[in-house]
């Protein structure tokens, strides 16, 4: 048994996905001169490796549900746009 329906995970993945663009743009534009910088870069770092592993989980379960017929939307459509618009 899921943890989180199918329905919940096409919002939630999403969700997760625009985040992480969202960290890997800050993520680039922090120029570590200080160690203040330095600090908030590894946080950064650590924080996008912990959602990329929640993406990934989430991304198995809901394609589960998907080979079990559930009519919902790609997981690369769930996140085509996001990534997409990453690469602008």
């Amino acid at each position: 048994m899921r943890s989180i329906s199918e329905r919940d995970l096409a919002v939630v993945i999403p969700l997760l996905a625009l985040k992480i663009r969202d960290l890997e743009q800050e993520l680039s534009e922090i120029e570590a001169r200080t160690d203040a910088e330095v600090e908030d870069r590894m946080q950064i770092q650590e924080m996008l490796e912990q959602y990329d592993g929640i993406l990934e989980t989430l991304r198995d379960e809901y394609e589960q549900g998907l080979a079990e017929g559930i009519n919902l939307p790609s997981y690369d459509e769930l996140t085509a746009r996001i990534f997409v618009a990453k690469g602008s």
